[in-house]
Parts: C-alpha cells; sequence; structure tokens
C-alpha cells in the first residue's frame, strides 16, 4: 500500500553439488507506466555463498522516505537484481519485479434505500495513509453531470476522516457516484459506487 515500506524477498538456489558464490546488485527506481525510469530510489550490492543445493534468501527493504518524494502518479516501482555467478564468466540472470502501489482506498456508504425526488444523505470515508501529514486536502464528488469540489482539513499520519454529502435523485434507474481526493503529497485517489434509485 502506497505510504508504507516495501519489503521484497530475493530466494536464490544452488541446483548443483558445487559450492558457487554469487555477487547480487540490485536496484530500485520509480518507473512511468510506459517503464521509462524516473528516478533511482535505492541500490545495494550483496554477495552469498551457496553451498551444494542450497537455497537462500536476500531480504530488501524500500523505506516510505526513500520512494515518497520520487514516485508519479503511475505509483509504479521497478526492482531488478543482476545475479552473477563468481569464477564462472558469463553466467548471470536478471529478476525484475514492477510493484504497483495500492492507494488508501475510500470508502462510500449508501442507505439501503434510495428514492427519487428526496433527499439522501452519504458518507465518503478517505484516509492519509503516509507516515506525515497532508494538507490542502481537496476532495471532488461528480454526480448526475455536475461537480462539487469540497475542501478538507488537513490530515494527520494515518488518519481516516469522513464526511456526510447530501443530494437528491431526480430520476429512477442507476446513478453513479464518483469521488476524487487529493491533497499536496498525493493526487487522484478514487472511488465510486452506483447508486439504485427506486420510483416513490
Amino acid at each position: 500500500v502506497f505510504g508504507k515500506d516495501i519489503t521484497l524477498i530475493l530466494i536464490l538456489s544452488n541446483l548443483s553439488f558445487d559450492h558457487k558464490t554469487v555477487k547480487v546488485d540490485m536496484n530500485a527506481s520509480a518507473i512511468l507506466y510506459t517503464r521509462r525510469a524516473v528516478a533511482e530510489i535505492l541500490k545495494a550490492t550483496t554477495s552469498v555463498d551457496l553451498g551444494s543445493k542450497q537455497g537462500k534468501h536476500i531480504r530488501l527493504k524500500i523505506p516510505y522516505s526513500y520512494y515518497g518524494k520520487y514516485l508519479t502518479t503511475d505509483k509504479r516501482i521497478q526492482v531488478t537484481a543482476l545475479c552473477e555467478v563468481i569464477h564462472m564468466h558469463g553466467v548471470k540472470l536478471l529478476v525484475e519485479k514492477t510493484i504497483i502501489l495500492e492507494d488508501a482506498n475510500i470508502i462510500i456508504k449508501i442507505p439501503r434505500r434510495v428514492v427519487v425526488n428526496k433527499a439522501v444523505s452519504l458518507e465518503i470515508s478517505y484516509a492519509n495513509p503516509l507516515p506525515e501529514p497532508v494538507n490542502r486536502c481537496v476532495l471532488l464528488v461528480t454526480l448526475m453531470n455536475q461537480q462539487v469540489k469540497i475542501h478538507l482539513a488537513p490530515l494527520a499520519p494515518r488518519e481516516r476522516s469522513k464526511i456526510y454529502f447530501e443530494f437528491t435523485p431526480r430520476r429512477t434507474g442507476p446513478l453513479q457516484l464518483q469521488v476524487d481526493f487529493s491533497c499536496d503529497k498525493f493526487s487522484h485517489v478514487k472511488g465510486f459506487v452506483t447508486i439504485a434509485v427506486a420510483s416513490a
């Protein structure tokens, strides 16, 4: 989840009976959805000794403080590990993993029954998933081809808050409500719900 530390585990296995030493170069970069690198987040090198038929785990931790300021709205991080067997010229293996971080979810609660031409109140819950406060919080609510911009109070680290939104549906049938939450540290966390409007 966006805002939390990322932990990855690389598993190395020696399938032969010979002892092997493997040099591992690890790299993490913020990327766009096109896979173009935006900024390098982390670089690390380690060496692992593997005995006959032995396997070992290498743990890589990427703290939020490392990646937070480099992420784009795509919220993607690409991690690569180049594994080279020492004393075996040309024996290399490249492992790649693309991580797409999930947003803190928006929760929209609607009454069990919504009736045409009768006012209804919805509960919209939103959150700050970061270990730091966020400011300039804005909620953009889209309903019945109209947008309402709501300016919200700042959120403390990991804080979840909610507002109540009232409207009156003017026709029966399905109605889609979309919510878009943004602040100074991230933008466009989306949520939506389809509301079934019944006749009076």
